[in-house]
């Protein structure tokens, strides 16, 4: 399996990880913080980590490493947006 299809692979489990703390968020189930929360932790560990692993072992013009400051700034936005809806409430 090649290295680039690996790194895929995890950045796809860190956007189901995000889909299902979306799902928590709004289904709010027992104890659906801590899993919203933990849900949340590894979409970020996973695809901004991701990114920035493969920008530091794949330098190719800076292309890499600015796909990694984009996805940071994506993700980041995406956690504020998660956490409005969690303190707001689902519609």
């Amino acid at each position: 399996m090649s290295p680039f299809l690996r790194l895929q692979l995890v950045l796809l489990l860190g956007n189901l990880a995000f889909i299902a703390a979306w799902a928590v968020a709004l289904t709010r189930p027992p104890g659906w913080q801590w899993i919203g929360v933990v849900l949340l932790a590894l979409f970020v560990v996973v695809r901004v980590g991701g990114m920035w692993l493969r920008a530091r072992k794949y330098p190719d013009e800076g292309r890499s490493r600015r796909a990694a400051i984009l996805s940071t700034f994506v993700a980041a936005l995406a956690v504020v947006l998660w956490v409005y809806t969690a303190l707001r409430g689902a519609p």
